[in-house]
């Protein structure tokens, strides 16, 4: 039998060989041979690999009937941002909006795919390792899939601050992602190909704005029309990216996407956003109502996703200046700032057109 009691321990004992023909002597931590004996079981699955890890966690829990109390993962969120309310801490709108979308992206997997987590507590590094490993696996980019574990190890430093007894394990698994994996620019002939294959779908104004403006996607989304200025002909702006400084910024329309603004406008029938069902379900265009992921719009002009992400249009965008000869200075001020001062330099009409005339070139 590969139950035994030791002589100096109170408890059951389990003798086990490994695949490798070690001998491995685990205590079961408990006095009843009827747990002994599950716990045994449980163990001679885990060294012999037929269960998933979760699987074992939940079953060795559901023996020693592991007390859970703690934040639930279902209140996590809401203890989190009542958190930020007491301590002044709200980020701004977007970026409690992504915050918030990966915090329930996570207990959704948990849910599904990791019982043995209930509670904030008990979500450990192998938790955040797996959780890591499916959102690899499920094909987000590195950077996305950094800054989503970034967000996540924020809202874990939150739920620190309230409750003893949490532990922090997101950094541990935060990737590594350089700028090249956020996506090359496109061709000239996969711009056409996916301008055609977006043609009727809610993806082709977002992609004519983003190949005219440089604009990333999370600015495109909550583009309202009281930011499209079409008797000036420009979009009015404050990017996500410069919110911290204040900065509002003025994009000039060159006219295919001026007339595209003007057809989409006469349609809205008074809706505020120009793109509904984007800022609807923003940062997650492929919840239900949305306008579906971006990578089908690439598989359908087909052009491999391995290196392109919607992203990618304002790398295009920057190369496409580039091409026509646009000075760095106004090719860095088209794609973004982050002081007052060199925003301030194009407010006024002669720098508006001097910049229109840059992203003409840019065809």
């Amino acid at each position: 039998m590969s139950i035994y009691k030791q002589r100096k321990s109170r408890y059951w004992w389990v003798k086990l060989s490994s695949s490798d023909g070690r001998c491995i002597r685990k205590s079961t931590y408990t006095e009843d041979i009827a747990k002994a004996k599950l716990v045994e079981q449980s163990l001679r699955m885990a060294y012999a690999k037929k269960s998933p890890a979760r699987m074992i966690h939940d079953l060795i829990d559901t023996i020693y009937g592991a007390d859970h109390s703690g934040i639930p993962l279902a209140n996590i969120w809401p203890d989190y941002e009542q958190w930020q309310t007491a301590s002044g801490k709200k980020p701004a709108p977007s970026t409690q909006r992504k915050r918030k979308s990966v915090v329930l992206r996570f207990v959704s997997w948990a849910n599904d795919n990791w019982p043995a987590a209930q509670t904030a507590e008990d979500v450990d590094r192998q938790t955040a390792a797996a959780f890591a490993a499916w959102i690899a696996n499920d094909g987000t980019k590195g950077k996305t899939r950094r800054n989503m574990i970034d967000d996540l190890g924020t809202v874990w430093e939150g739920l620190r601050h309230i409750r003893n007894g949490i532990e922090n394990p997101w950094p541990f698994v935060r990737p590594q992602a350089t700028d090249s994996e956020r996506g090359q620019p496109f061709s000239r002939e996969q711009e056409a190909a996916i301008l055609k294959a977006a043609k009727t779908g809610p993806w082709w104004l977002a992609c004519l704005i983003a190949r005219w403006t440089g604009l990333r996607y999370g600015d495109i989304a909550r583009l309202e029309w009281a930011d499209v200025d079409n008797e000036v002909g420009v979009i009015r702006i404050q990017p996500n990216k410069t919110t911290r400084h204040g900065i509002t910024v003025n994009i000039p329309m060159v006219p295919i996407l001026a007339s595209a603004l003007r057809a989409a406008h006469a349609a809205s029938k008074g809706v505020k956003a120009v793109l509904p069902s984007h800022a609807a379900t923003y940062p997650r265009p492929e919840l239900p109502g949305g306008p579906g992921p971006f990578a089908a719009v690439l598989q359908a002009a087909r052009i491999p996703p391995h290196h392109h992400t919607f992203h990618s249009w304002r790398h295009t965008f920057r190369t496409r200046l580039s091409e026509a000869g646009v000075s760095d200075d106004i090719a860095k001020r088209l794609g973004g700032w982050t002081s007052d001062t060199t925003a301030a330099r194009y407010d006024h009409a002669a720098r508006i057109e001097e910049m229109r005339s840059a992203i003409t070139r840019a065809t």
